[in-house]
């Protein structure tokens, strides 16, 4: 190859490195901040200053509304998958309360009403019958008491008269017999005659009266029994078709009712939004469109109310402990020119299910309601959110790197004209790139960011033997530091600052010297080995 063709190549090569180069350094200083290099070998400095300190986490949501109204289908699918949709409104139109939404197939329900109307009516007739022979059978019962019975005692009354009668009868002509054989006037066979009629009266009178104490006493009870048998049956007849009737009615109503169900109107005035459903891989399972099924109780439109809108936001599970109901929020709808006011409503207290792609990753759900609500939002848009978890205005702050934790203390390590010194301080809120110094430190003091090489060089006082687990963390709240001071200090690695980060954004706000901002997840102060 010619030098021509060499110097060709090498020009646009030497142009490229140099390039590189300068974005490497453009973005070491852009990361460094107020950091600067010493003449003590490997020391690296970081001015501490004031500026605006806020801990945020940033995720995109969709925007719902809070009071929206599910229009369901309210018809019962027993021995089918659902209803099949005839006619639906477009989705976007305003409605007002009372304005057709969807109508529901109801040809099978027709073609059912027709049998159950005639269901309803053969137990109509069975309960005409069963009625009427519960009051035969009452009928049957007076008729009884009041004419049988007593027709029967009057008959059997004057059969015992008569024997009564006969007996008499029959004793005088004995007497008189008897006296007419004294005188020779009657044989002794005429006598005899005349003593069996006696006897045959008397047993005939003694029969009467007992046909008249069984008829009394028995007969009367017995029949009484089976004609009030016979209303109990009856009347439980008439109970049972009346019950058979009714429950056939309900059912016709029921059938009437679900018809009318098939046609379903708005309640409420709202923006229609179909009900679409899709699963966990981003595939629709159900997507309301004419000929589409419905399960009963499957939601079909909403109604937002435009007056109470909110975002529904995940958060991952590194970055929830921060977030908490009351926090305002920064809300700005995609593709609107809006910034909207937020405040964090509630953050569930359980992890939402996650699918195949995200089994190992916790996301928990948040409510961020829209304070002041515009005419341009609809539900369903995406919106970024950025909820302030703390602000400290005008806060001295230095890196993360710089605080040196030592035993349930907290170092910095500053250069000053006479070398070095430990400056014990007090940690306040973290955003993972800077901790806030409550105290301990001044404005322009001059600390290292990487403490652990100047051990020998600075003084600290003994480790107690307090246990690790005890130690308190750079928030002063606790062991670990947990609350406003942010997590735990658990080493400097910085794959173990990064690895928690998820797809959250906490970021510090800029100073009048550190023209930046920090977007990454919390993480831990440098400890003691």
């Amino acid at each position: 190859m010619s030098a021509r063709h060499r110097n060709g190549y090498t020009l646009p090569l030497v142009l490229v490195a140099l390039l590189a180069a300068g974005v490497g350094t453009a973005y070491y200083l852009a990361q460094s901040g107020n950091s600067e290099e010493s003449g003590d070998g490997d020391a690296i400095l970081h001015t501490a200053a004031r500026s605006d300190f806020r801990l945020t986490v940033t995720e995109r949501g969709e925007i719902e509304s809070s009071g929206v109204t599910e229009i369901r289908s309210e018809v019962k699918t027993k021995n089918t998958t659902g209803m099949a949709i005839l006619r639906v409104v477009p989705e976007g139109t305003v409605v007002e309360a009372g304005d057709f939404l969807v109508e529901l197939d109801s040809s099978a329900l027709a073609e059912e009403l027709t049998t159950q109307q005639i269901a309803v009516n053969t137990t109509e007739a069975l309960v005409v019958e069963a009625r009427n022979l519960y009051e035969t059978a009452l009928i049957s019962k007076q008729e009884y008491l009041e004419g049988t019975f007593l027709q029967e005692r009057q008959t059997i009354e004057s059969e015992v008269f008569v024997a009564e009668e006969n007996l008499n009868r029959a004793k005088e002509y004995y007497e008189y017999s008897k006296r007419l054989a004294a005188k020779g006037y009657v044989n002794e066979l005429q006598l005899e005659a005349d003593k069996f009629a006696v006897e045959k009266s008397q047993k005939e009178l003694d029969a009467a009266k007992t046909k008249l104490m069984v008829l009394e006493q028995f007969t009367k009870a017995k029949t009484l029994k089976q004609l009030e048998s016979d209303i109990a049956i009856a009347k439980a007849k008439w109970e049972s078709e009346k019950k058979s009737h009714q429950l056939e009615a309900d059912k016709l109503e029921e059938l009437q009712d679900q018809i009318s169900k098939c046609l379903i109107k708005a309640p409420r005035a709202g923006i229609v939004t179909y009900a679409h459903e899709f699963d966990h891989r981003g595939g629709s399972e159900f997507v309301v469109q004419e000929g589409a099924v419905v399960r009963e109780r499957q939601a079909i439109i909403r109604l937002p109310d435009p007056s109470s809108m909110r975002v529904q936001v995940t958060i991952n599970e590194s970055l929830v402990q921060y977030v908490k109901p009351g926090m305002p929020a920064k809300i700005v709808p995609v593709g609107l020119d809006l910034r909207l006011e937020g405040r964090v409503d509630n953050v569930n207290q359980y992890a939402e299910p996650g699918g195949w792609r995200k089994a190992n990753v916790k996301e928990y759900k948040a409510f961020v309601s829209i304070v002041d609500p515009n005419d341009q939002l609809r539900s369903g848009m995406t919106a970024s959110t950025t909820i302030v978890c703390a602000s400290v205005p005008d806060a001295l702050q230095v890196p993360v790197q710089a605080v040196y934790a030592h035993g349930s203390d907290y170092y910095c390590f500053v250069r000053d004209d006479k070398g070095w010194r430990a400056a014990k301080v007090t940690t306040g809120p973290t955003n993972d790139k800077f901790f806030v110094i409550e105290s301990g430190l001044n404005e322009g003091d001059r600390v290292a960011m990487n403490p652990k090489r100047y051990l020998a060089d600075v003084s600290l006082p003994p480790l107690s033997k307090q246990p690790a687990g005890q130690r308190r963390g750079p928030g002063g709240q606790g062991p670990g530091g947990q609350g406003p001071g942010g997590p735990p200090p658990t080493g400097t690695s910085e794959d173990a600052r990064g690895e928690a980060a998820g797809q959250s954004t906490l970021e510090r706000s800029p100073s009048a010297n550190d023209d930046r901002s920090t977007q990454t997840s919390p993480a831990p102060a440098q400890q003691e080995s």
